[in-house]
């Protein structure tokens, strides 16, 4: 019978004060279930951050694109209290070499969002910066791995900034490129870090010239994140926002114009409480829907319905007490559905206690949390962002996140259990798990 209660689970404790076999001196004590072992992780994973920071407060979405055109994945991130963006060619083994020529600013940097594509139609790819502090600045890229600045501190030049609140009142938090107007130039949209909204500046293809216009577009607030997809499937390329009151969709027309579609999505009391984004099919029914990261809550979900309205699915990581920063969306085990990657704290608590997560997806919006596959559930400063994409050119998807800061680190210094500081994470087919 013990055995049997073992196997379910649960098992039921009588203990008998002494010379006593019945009555209320019986007590029964149960036990909590015993916890059901975890099936093994498809997939597993191992640092191979070799010649990466192990310094340094990198506080950015780590960027992953192919800056030389040698078919192998690259790198570039932006640290707080840094001296502009840093690049990294790979070897496509999980090594790095550096290749930051022409990326400094000459200033402090502060940490934000960056975006890559060819802005100048040279065939090489560009990089486009969003600073915290001190706004956007555009570099173009040679095809070998050195930059050279066309764009510096690019900000609404219309923004009054109030007395003693210096740049960081025109600082940039996020960015992404797209061509929002079908002129067949890149252009940017921009959300703001303290109170300039969320801008869109169209380029002219030279890198250097840029149109403000934002109608429609929210002219005050914060954007903690910006992301772009084609969410109602017209053609023209749609914003999502983490702006402050919650997270927010403005559907694009092609004419420089934005219509907002943001039915049933959360505004609560406190702003500021979303930060990364993932945008994909989650659901598989043809409609893009979107992961965003709660600093309170944890990674959160929105499925799109047929008449662009949202549904908000079930908690789907319960066991994130301590709230998430960063979320990426990819199909990392390449079973057909896509699987959340997300940073944040387990528990509530202060100090070197931030990990790095995996939730995988069932293709109809919930979610398992993989505790054996070998990422950190601790150990890291706070973790602002993670990024998916193949690293090493296996074909399965890589982690890379920016940790290091030091905001919700408090009491006795504590050595974290990795590091570095800039992250790389290569993914493995589990053979265990066949």
């Amino acid at each position: 019978m013990i055995r049997q209660l073992l196997r379910a689970g649960i098992l039921v404790i009588a203990v008998a004060a002494t010379g006593c076999t019945s009555g209320p001196s019986r007590q029964v004590r149960t036990v909590e279930p015993i916890p059901k072992a975890q099936p093994p992780s498809p997939v597993v994973f191992s640092l191979c951050s070799t010649d990466l920071p192990t310094k340094g407060m990198w506080k950015s979405d780590p960027l992953i694109a192919d800056f030389n055109g040698d078919g192998v994945a690259d790198l570039a991130a932006l640290p707080r209290l840094g001296r502009g963006p840093r690049a990294w060619l790979g070897n496509g083994r999980g090594g790095w070499q550096e290749s930051s020529s022409g990326l400094a600013y000459g200033g402090r940097s502060c940490g934000g969002g960056l975006d890559s594509g060819d802005i100048n139609g040279d065939g090489h790819i560009d990089l486009a910066v969003a600073d915290h502090c001190q706004g956007v600045f555009i570099y173009l890229g040679d095809g070998t791995g050195s930059w050279t600045m066309t764009t510096r501190e690019l900000y609404p030049s219309d923004l009054s900034i109030p007395k003693g609140r210096g740049r960081m009142f025109a600082g940039a938090e996020d960015l992404a490129l797209a061509d929002f107007d079908g002129d067949g130039y890149l252009d940017i949209v921009v959300g703001a870090s303290d109170d300039g909204g969320i801008n869109v500046y169209y380029g002219d293809g030279s890198g250097t010239n840029w149109t403000r216009d934002s109608a429609n577009l929210p002219s005050s607030g914060w954007s903690n994140r910006v992301a772009v997809g084609d969410f109602n499937a017209d053609g023209q390329p749609d914003i999502l926002a983490s702006y402050a009151p919650g997270p927010r969709v403005f559907l694009g027309n092609g004419d420089r114009t934005w219509n907002e579609s943001s039915a049933n999505l959360p505004s609560p009391m406190v702003k500021g409480l979303f930060s990364g984004l993932g945008i994909g099919d989650i659901n598989k029914d043809g409609l893009l829907d979107f992961t965003t990261a709660n600093w309170v809550d944890g990674p959160e979900v929105y499925l799109q319905a047929a008449d662009g309205s949202w549904n908000k699915t079930p908690d789907v990581f319960p066991a994130m007490k301590g709230g998430a920063s960063g979320v990426a969306l990819a199909d990392v085990d390449l079973d057909g559905n896509l699987d959340i990657v997300t940073s944040g704290r387990l528990k509530p608590d202060g100090g070197v206690v931030r990990g790095v997560f995996l939730l995988l997806g069932d293709g109809t919006g919930a979610f398992r949390y993989v505790e054996n596959c070998r990422l950190p559930a601790t150990g890291l400063f706070a973790t602002p962002a993670v990024s998916i994409g193949d690293i090493n050119g296996d074909g399965l998807p890589d982690i890379a996140a920016g940790s290091g800061l030091t905001v919700e680190s408090s009491g006795k210094p504590l050595i974290p259990a990795i590091e570095q500081r800039l992250l790389i994470w290569c993914t493995e087919r589990n053979t265990a798990s066949h």
